[in-house]
């Protein structure tokens, strides 16, 4: 018998009631709040990167600290915050903005406006439209929007470089200061980024500029240390970035086609695509808001979710017995009570569900690196180094990984009866949710009728055997799937305001009802 000495995974975490907090954020007393790159930093930074996009990194930087200075000499105040992050400039005076206008040489106002063009162009009234407007050319027009893709990855070279700069307007007008004995390192960063990726020494520098990241593009209350909420800038960037084009995405949701002239399979495949089209009619009637975008992803995600898994069901005439349909009835009853109850407050509880899950993520991650410490097969280790390296992009691509929390407990911080109850749906707890669990869990309700007999030996005192009850393949099964499914939309529907058809229960519900009648006649 071996005795593990190993420390626990992420043992430098905090273990707080269910949950391991990061080391960083148990220092700021949870008064940290999780942010994303992409969507709440991204717009306050993109304006140093149109600076390095039209003018090139050193001359941006040049360009940028004489604005920062100019508008922080105008404000005149010393608790003022830097000039860094875009909307900080929105909160100027029109005198001002006149001052910080008068501050700066003519080369630098002109680059700034001629860098900032494009945007303007989609947001005329932007934090920096105060200097003044010129036309974009067809180029920068034409640039914008792949500037802006390169931008959502924050290791990309216009992100860091953007972040290098930002961190030098910091220091630039004093918000941050940096310890004697680190000063020669941090100038050393600074000569090597604009290398940004190409050298070893560069990329080291990168990530100490990414780590200051939200204390500079997001704003900090030195007081109480608490990140601010998103500016009214943030909302304003991407209610009109909506409006720049369609989504660009795969179509997942298009009809099957089949030439097979069973009658099985003709139904399977009409059903599959009912469920398609009752799901791309709620999606077209549910208009995009790129303000709510946690709310679009994880409601439309659960979904898809039900859809899926009905589709699935409808697609394994197998599945319809006892023996496995109440495992999938089980996971459709659990989507239902999760989506029901981030319905009755969807901002917040969806940010919960998100969270808990890139914590499940990182918890993973955790394990799979500790499993290849101790693998002793080459093949394994390398299967568990493709799937850190997957589960790792998929989690940097949306949070920090050391930022992020590990929960233990329940995503809601509720069990399921509770958030059921909550929801208002604690009889489908009572009659689906629970009953179905049976056969989740394998529990002795479930497997003494399903997996065992009676001996029939008098003398053997009516023990049970071990056994596969026949079941015979009932499309009532489907019926159910189908019915929760009708019930996960019409909730939906309820709560947005809509009045859309349920096709896919209806021809399920139509097929039975023939069935029936042919059967009795």
């Amino acid at each position: 018998m071996t005795n593990d000495t190993r420390k626990p995974v992420l043992d430098d975490h905090v273990a707080v009631r269910r949950k391991l907090i990061p080391p960083f954020l148990h220092k700021l007393g949870g008064k940290f709040s999780q942010y994303s790159w992409t969507r709440q930093l991204v717009p306050e930074a993109l304006w140093i990167g149109l600076l390095i996009d039209n003018c090139g990194y050193k001359s941006a930087r040049d360009h940028a600290q004489a604005l920062g200075k100019a508008a922080f000499s105008a404000r005149n105040k010393f608790d003022c915050p830097p000039f860094v992050k875009f909307s900080t400039f929105a909160e100027l005076s029109d005198s001002q903005k006149q001052a910080t206008i008068s501050s700066l040489k003519q080369a630098s106002l002109a680059a700034i406006r001629h860098s900032m063009a494009p945007l303007a162009a989609v947001i005329p009234d932007h934090p920096l439209a105060f200097l003044g407007k010129v036309d974009a050319s067809p180029e920068q027009n034409a640039r914008f929007p792949e500037l802006l893709r390169e931008f959502y990855d924050r290791n990309s070279r216009a992100a860091v470089h953007s972040t290098a700069i930002g961190y030098g307007l910091g220091l630039d007008q004093e918000k941050i200061h940096v310890a004697a004995h680190l000063i020669e390192d941090l100038i050393a960063k600074f000569k090597v980024i604009e290398d940004y990726p190409e050298t070893e020494e560069s990329r080291r520098a990168a990530g100490a500029f990414r780590a200051a990241a939200p204390t500079l593009f997001m704003g900090v209350n030195v007081d109480e240390a608490q990140f601010e909420t998103d500016a009214p800038w943030v909302e304003s960037f991407w209610e009109h970035i909506a409006g720049f084009g369609p989504c660009l995405i795969s179509d997942t949701l298009q009809d099957e086609t089949t030439d097979s002239a069973d009658a099985l399979k003709l139904f399977i495949f009409d059903y599959r695509n009912a469920v398609r089209a009752d799901l791309r009619a709620r999606l077209a009637a549910w208009p995009l808001d790129l303000n709510e975008i946690e709310v679009f992803e994880v409601v439309t995600a659960l979904l898809c979710r039900q859809a899926t898994l009905t589709m699935e069901i409808a697609s394994s005439p197998g599945t319809w017995t006892p023996h496995l349909a109440p495992i999938f009835l089980r996971a459709i009853a659990d989507v239902f009570i999760n989506l029901a109850w981030i319905l009755k407050d969807p901002r917040p509880r969806a940010r919960m569900y998100v969270e808990d899950g890139q914590g499940a993520i990182k918890l993973q991650i955790a394990h799979q690196k500790r499993a290849i410490e101790a693998a002793t097969d080459a093949n394994e280790a390398d299967q568990l180094r493709s799937m850190i390296e997957l589960w790792g992009g998929w989690l940097s691509a949306q949070r920090i990984e050391a930022l992020v929390e590990v929960n233990l407990g329940s995503w809601s911080g509720l069990n399921t009866r509770k958030m059921a109850d909550e929801a208002g749906f604690l009889d489908f707890y009572n009659y689906v949710y629970q009953p179905f669990s049976s056969a989740v869990h394998s529990n002795w309700a479930h497997v003494s009728m399903f997996n065992t007999v009676h001996c029939q030996n008098p003398a053997h005192r009516w023990h049970r055997a071990a056994a596969i009850a026949p079941a015979p393949i009932d499309p009532s099964w489907l019926y159910l799937a189908s019915k929760y499914l009708s019930k996960t939309l019409a909730h939906f529907d309820d709560v947005y305001g809509l009045d859309l058809p349920h096709a896919a229960f209806d021809l399920v519900a139509s097929q039975l009802a023939e069935t029936v009648e042919e059967t009795e006649s």
